[in-house]
């Protein structure tokens, strides 16, 4: 028998239920946008084929569902879906860590608040709406460059706003959990100002054409993997367990590395988060 080959499997750590979420919804984030790029790519082909046919007819009708650039459509369902769930795991963390009485149970509770309108523009596409206005004011109504999407401007600002009234929060988050806040901050943030940016440059040089769509492909790309990378740290922070009498025991924390102190302080359970209360029921 091979013994070391047991030993192996035995000691491979199996990936916990929040990290097979997590990539299960990654794999849906590069098939949606796998599907767009070639939805689009087959659009194009038929167009080049048979102008004005039936079939460029049937490849738009199909690009225009899973088209990333577009909205109301499986992609953009998808972030909202993405983001409303965040939302979702935010606020009933703000309702565990109220009820155990807490720090920071404000906090959740308003980041559920600006996740939710997130989710609400990834479909209804408030931000654009801010960019007529703005282009009044810096460029008496048209603006090009990184500024072309010129609602840009207000979105840094209200990014900033919204960063430092969290800042404290974020900080005093448990050390695991803050680096998966922070990378999907970074990486929301990247796709929805800085890749917006460079798809503004892009598209008033060469136009709505190849590079302008991998761009635009990348910016979605990444917007779905911040969100799956927040939902996953939202998840990590929910631990439900059984009740020996029956039911089950909804609890606040993160998994302390086993033998250290912190796992001995926080008990049977190993869970811990700080500034709060280990758990409510």
């Amino acid at each position: 028998m091979n013994h070391d080959g047991e030993a192996g499997r035995a000691r491979r750590p199996t990936r916990s239920p929040a990290a097979r979420i997590a990539v299960a919804l990654l794999l849906v984030a590069g098939l949606l946008i796998a599907l767009s790029l070639a939805t689009r790519y087959g659009a194009y082909r038929a167009e080049v084929a048979r102008p004005g046919s039936t079939q460029v007819a049937t490849w738009k009708t199909v690009m225009r569902l899973f088209d990333v650039n577009s909205e109301d459509n499986v992609p953009s369902w998808f972030s909202s879906m993405l983001l409303m769930g965040c939302a979702v795991l935010a606020a009933l963390l703000a309702a565990l860590v109220r009820r155990a009485g807490g720090r920071d149970a404000g906090h959740w509770a308003g980041l559920a608040a600006v996740l939710s309108l997130l989710s609400l523009d990834e479909v209804a596409a408030l931000h654009e709406r801010l960019g007529g206005p703005t282009a009044e004011v810096l460029g008496g109504g048209s603006t090009r460059g990184a500024l072309h999407f010129a609602w840009i401007v207000p979105g840094v600002v209200l990014a900033l706003v919204v960063g430092l009234a969290f800042l404290g929060f974020v900080l005093r988050l448990p050390p695991g959990i803050r680096r998966l806040v922070v990378a999907a901050a970074a990486m929301y943030l990247t796709a929805a100002v800085g890749l917006e940016a460079l798809g503004g440059i892009v598209l008033d040089a060469q136009g709505d054409r190849a590079l302008y769509l991998l761009v635009t492909a990348a910016e979605e790309g990444l917007e779905m993997g911040g969100s799956v990378l927040l939902l996953y740290a939202t998840m990590r922070l929910l631990h439900l367990r059984p009740e020996p009498g029956g039911g089950y025991h909804l609890s606040v924390g993160v998994p302390e590395p086993a033998g250290t102190d912190a796992a001995a302080a926080a008990g049977p359970a190993g869970h811990r988060l700080p500034g709060a209360p280990l758990s409510s029921r």
